[in-house]
């Protein structure tokens, strides 16, 4: 029988990177949430998690181009550190609640993208498999 949730030869496991990608954004969701817990905390410095892209390097797949007309991809090489980013404040804090609530909202939508991209990528499945 078929099993989904391991790739076929050359394949991607799109479930598990699709489940991978939710616990990363539950980390980081967790990571912001203690930054804005500790706005008030002398002397603590905002923390965030390692890209997600770093993560994707175990899958070993990078674009392709199949034809002279697409455009190379590029990497993201302008990432900014939340401690560049925010200013430091009298006692020694480096949060800045802006900030914060900016990531929390970006992490919101990318955990929305990432649920709707798994539940059609389900459907499709299901429906290609009659059920």
């Amino acid at each position: 029988m078929f099993d989904a949730s391991r790739p076929a030869a050359g394949g991607v496991d799109l479930f598990g990177l699709a489940q991978r990608r939710l616990d990363w954004l539950d980390n980081r969701e967790q990571v912001l949430a203690s930054n804005i817990a500790n706005a008030d905390t002398p002397n603590y410095a905002a923390k965030d998690m390692a890209p997600f892209e770093s993560m994707l390097s175990q899958f070993g797949g990078e674009l392709a181009t199949t034809s002279e007309r697409h455009i190379a991809g590029k990497r993201n090489v302008n990432q900014k550190s939340n401690e560049a980013s925010s200013t430091q404040s009298l006692d020694g804090n480096r949060v800045s609640l802006e900030t914060q609530m900016q990531l929390v909202a970006e992490t919101s939508d990318q955990q929305r993208l990432a649920t709707n991209v798994y539940s059609s990528y389900r459907s499709m499945l299901n429906s290609v498999l009659g059920k």
